[in-house]
């Protein structure tokens, strides 16, 4: 062996080494920031994820301001959250177009190594809580905005073929954009969101009957049929009525004469993405291949009951299934994974092979190098809710109100308000166990 050959041989195993570190699991090394937050201690989890390699990570770019924007929301610092999204979903919105690149390495090594571009549930669910964010600053103007830019997304990721199943599990976009409008005394276009929103519970036959989004279904009716009558959309009333003739609501005048509290309910873990591995042959080697995926995290409160002055009123509502998003996201691209990745493999077993006919050492490496760096790509925004839920109540006006919010198995949450008649307010809340 030459000089030059065993100078090669010596340098190889040190950028070895510095990839496979490269490759730890992201689920693995954010752990310790999702303890944090887990347990409530939000600022500790911002510190952590501050001083953590994904905050300066240029690939990491939109995935550390997605994690930071919610630690940040959580606390209720509304506006650096929307800071924080916001950036992301412009990077992410650059990386469609100019990471030509990034892509290329990830080819060579693995998907980690590429500018993380977010699930396509995740692009969806970035506008949706800014613009849950603006409407606590009381920001209706913006929160329309960030509503319009998710249906941007949306619209565009379907054309793409991304995303357009995972999409199904999302009422609450539209559903709550009719809450906004509503706000505003927006009532035509609050009536057209409530349709929009019912068409997409209804999308999926055996989605609306399996219980959870059933009840999301009931609460859009009796919402759309209180607006239609106070509007005089008889042909909205009389296909309502056909349907289901014994359907009722709540006057629109009497929620005018009101205070109205909108509850919004971040329930839950969202499932986090492992690793899943496979051994083929490949030729004269073995190769290991392994995909993503999701895998749910347990939690007991499922659900909030609402009690005003002491009586129970009812309970939250499922209107987004984050968790079923996501577990559909990955599902939808299989496919496309399966075709990059066996073409990565077969070009990292033709490069070993040659380095073995060079330097048998050398290749020896290459094929530890390649079992080791042929990883799954487990980042994604892991801070998300496992769904979003809602819940509305009339309070009487000019009046001190009691609410006691008591999720299933979590400690009861009190708030006190006075509100003005016709006035909103939103309270919203999260719980992990």
């Amino acid at each position: 062996m030459d000089y030059y050959m065993k100078l090669k041989t010596f340098l190889f195993f040190p950028i070895i080494a510095a990839l496979i570190h490269s490759c730890q699991s992201y689920t693995d090394s954010n752990a310790a920031i999702r303890k944090e937050m887990y347990a409530g201690k939000y600022k500790e989890a911002t510190e952590l994820i501050d001083k953590s390699d994904i905050a300066t990570q240029g690939r990491n770019y939109a995935l550390y301001r997605m994690e930071k924007g919610m630690l940040l929301y959580l606390q209720g610092d509304y506006t650096p959250a929307i800071t924080q999204w916001t950036q992301a979903d412009r990077k992410i919105d650059d990386l469609y177009t100019t990471s030509i690149s990034k892509t290329a390495a990830s080819f060579i090594v693995n998907d980690s190594m590429s500018d993380y571009s977010g699930e396509a549930h995740e692009r969806l669910l970035l506008p949706i809580f800014s613009s849950l964010a603006f409407f606590a600053n009381n920001d209706q103007n913006n929160s329309l905005v960030m509503i319009r830019r998710s249906y941007d997304i949306k619209k565009y990721l379907s054309s793409e073929n991304e995303g357009k199943n995972s999409f199904k599990y999302d009422a609450f976009s539209h559903y709550f954009s009719a809450m906004v409008y509503e706000s505003k005394g927006d009532w035509d276009n609050a009536i057209v969101e409530y349709r929009t929103a019912l068409k997409n519970i209804r999308g999926d036959s055996n989605q609306s009957a399996s219980g959870n989004f059933k009840n999301a279904e009931i609460q859009i009716l009796k919402d759309l049929g209180r607006l239609a009558e106070f509007r005089r959309r008889n042909d909205i009333i009389t296909d309502l009525k056909k349907k289901d003739p014994n359907l009722t609501w709540e006057k629109h005048n009497n929620i005018l004469a009101n205070g109205e509290i909108y509850i919004v309910y971040e329930s839950g873990k969202s499932p986090i993405k492992v690793p899943k591995d496979f051994f083929i042959p490949t030729g004269g080697s073995v190769a290991r291949v392994s995909f993503p995926e999701y895998k749910s995290l347990s939690y007991r409160s499922h659900y909030a009951d609402i009690f005003i002055n002491d009586k129970n009123i009812g309970r939250t509502i499922v209107m987004e299934d984050i968790g079923k998003m996501a577990e559909q996201a990955l599902t939808d691209r299989r496919l496309r994974d399966i075709v990059k990745l066996a073409a990565r493999v077969i070009a990292k077993e033709i490069a070993a092979k040659k380095l073995n006919d060079e330097n048998p050492l050398a290749g020896l490496a290459a094929m530890g190098f390649n079992l080791a760096t042929e990883v799954a790509d487990t980042r994604g925004w892991t801070s998300l809710p496992d769904t979003i839920q809602i819940f509305r109540a009339t309070i009487k006006p000019n009046k001190e109100t009691s609410i006691v919010i008591k999720p299933e198995n979590s400690q009861p949450i009190t708030f006190t308000v006075t509100l003005k008649q016709n006035e909103k307010k939103l309270i919203r809340f999260r719980t992990f166990d």
